[in-house]
């Protein structure tokens, strides 16, 4: 125990409600711009918290999916939460989805999807001996419309206007970050960092041993740390790939966890 650990713990939690906050003003004014029928087709934004389980991990390993799937309304979380104070409605929307997002995590409700049984696999793997639930998670694109990907002009334009993903990056601190979004989703994970980190610094992508770049590549960028790799998504690689592909995902990431 110790006033240092301490502060780093709640530091995380501060700076990721900082991250939130800091956009959230720009989102609304996009938001605002949407015709109806596409607001009322976007879910809500994933927002997530730093569950205690994660701040006293040894290895932190936070895993990044490729969007939400049925996050709720985020026109109904608008309504629910009306303000004409900005910054009080800002906070109560914030609250209400970090605490969505830990009501999912304490619920287990979906243990049974691909999505889930993939991610605590590879972190029983990377963390062995200390549970299956000590890592966190994360989406790339913040936002479903109809709990599918967004259609291309508005993801591009609200994750532009709310790219909070380096942010949560750099508040977690993780030692190790999985993203699960394929190749498909490549573009946009290049996109979310092209303006952070050193000037104009681009994410590249480094094969791994004889799997293939689409299987397993190193995600390299000055706000990821070295162990940061992009593979398939679950519902592909565990669900349909298992022994061709997820197999041989968690004998290459064993070896590199040594």
């Amino acid at each position: 125990m110790s006033i240092e650990a301490f502060t780093f713990e709640m530091d995380m939690e501060d700076q990721l409600k900082v991250a939130y906050y800091e956009r959230w003003h720009r989102l609304m004014e996009l938001i605002n711009q949407l015709d109806q029928n596409d607001l009322a087709q976007l879910s809500n934004p994933f927002l997530i918290k730093a569950l205690p389980a994660y701040r006293k991990a040894k290895r932190k390993v936070l895993f990044v999916g490729q969007e939400t799937n049925g996050w709720d309304p985020f026109q109904t979380t608008l309504q629910t939460f009306e303000n004409k104070d900005e910054e009080v409605q800002r906070e109560r929307i914030v609250q209400f989805l970090q605490w969505m997002y830990e009501d999912l995590r304490y619920q287990r409700k979906y243990d049974h999807t691909p999505f889930w049984k993939g991610m605590r696999r590879l972190y029983q793997l990377i963390s062995p001996g200390t549970g299956d639930d000590g890592f966190l998670h994360t989406e790339l694109v913040r936002f479903d419309y109809a709990n599918t990907r967004p259609p291309q002009i508005i993801e591009s334009s609200i994750q532009q206007e709310y790219n909070i993903l380096p942010e949560e990056i750099r508040a977690l601190a993780p030692d190790i970050v999985i993203f699960l979004t394929g190749p498909y989703y490549d573009q946009r994970l290049i996109e979310t960092f092209s303006r952070v980190g050193d000037l104009d610094e681009s994410v590249r992508f480094e094969s791994i041993g004889d799997l293939g770049a689409n299987v397993l590549s190193r995600v390299v960028h000055s706000t990821l740390p070295y162990h940061s790799y992009r593979t398939y998504h679950p519902n592909y690689s565990l669900h349909y790939k298992e022994k061709t592909i997820f197999t041989s995902i968690e004998k290459v990431l064993s070896e590199l966890m040594k």
